[in-house]
């Protein structure tokens, strides 16, 4: 007999401060979003850290325990998680910065130093042309600085100049071939840039150097997905799914949802046959609502 290891919950709703009795969890969610904005980018239980965010957080707006007028702690939890993720900045941010440090990672030249961390305050308060000035005059003085065209990557991309972000993160990636952030954010401003194949190649890279890190295949399989690879697509987001689920990270909810979409489109076109064969493959199944 198949143990079932997966479970999604489709059609999880996610307006939850409509009356009074919601009024707790949106206080929850506000509380964890102030505690996750505290944690370390550098630590190495973020994931952890950020349960631990939002299990105190319901704790503190004295939510039952075993279930509530509001619905299960299970269900309160992942409407909370679900909320972060998508509204929660200091979680993303956290999400996609490096956990460990390395050589490239800052600047022994001090003016060079100096121009990034003028380049991160402006950034940081959404001065987006200011930034880009400053991680320019950065890479100029030391052009082996690669955080520096990291950044100038992520200003340009904020900026819609995706041409000119592609070229800061080819250039960080010359200077050190397996860094994670440049492989993803590369990888995403091709598919916003719509060159799909290019974005296809470098998330290829990045799951071959990061197997065990989800956001590979999740992006992979979004765009797999929208290129008419349904099986392919929904294979590589449901692997995301399965290990954002056994690292206990937030964007498992938002995985989730995303195998749901792929659900009721399948349904649509009368191709759950599609859906059932990989989801077997993971012993995933999907519960309605």
């Amino acid at each position: 007999m198949k143990i079932l290891k997966y479970i999604i919950i489709l059609s999880v709703s996610l307006g939850y401060a409509q009356d009074n009795n919601d009024e707790k969890l949106l206080a929850a969610t506000n509380n964890a979003c102030e505690c996750i904005s505290q944690i370390e980018s550098t630590s190495d239980d973020k994931n952890q850290n950020i349960q631990n965010c939002i299990n105190k957080s319901l704790e503190a707006v004295k939510i039952d325990k075993t279930g509530s007028e509001n619905g299960s702690v299970e269900m309160n939890y992942k409407m909370l998680e679900n909320y972060l993720v998508q509204h929660c900045k200091p979680l993303k941010e956290l999400a996609f910065t490096e956990n460990k440090k390395f050589k490239h990672a800052s600047s022994d030249n001090v003016l060079a130093q100096l121009a990034y961390d003028d380049g991160m305050d402006y950034i940081n308060e959404g001065d987006i042309e200011n930034a880009i000035s400053k991680f320019t005059k950065a890479v100029e003085i030391d052009p082996n600085f690669a955080f520096a065209w990291d950044n100038l990557g992520i200003s340009y991309r904020k900026n819609t100049e995706y041409d000119k972000a592609i070229a800061s993160y080819q250039q960080s990636l010359e200077i050190y071939p397996e860094g994670r952030l440049p492989l993803l954010n590369i990888a995403i401003t091709y598919n916003l840039n719509k060159q799909y194949s290019e974005a296809v190649t470098y998330y290829t890279k990045f799951i071959e150097i990061y197997n065990e890190d989800p956001e590979g295949y999740y992006g992979l399989g979004l765009i797999l997905y929208t290129q008419e690879q349904e099986e392919a697509g929904l294979d590589n987001l449901i692997r995301a799914y399965t290990i954002y689920t056994a690292q206990n990270s937030p964007y498992r909810a938002d995985a989730a949802k995303k195998i749901g979409y792929m659900y009721k489109d399948l349904k649509n076109q009368d191709k759950l046959e599609v859906f059932h064969k990989v989801a077997d493959k993971y012993n995933l199944k999907v519960q309605n609502n």
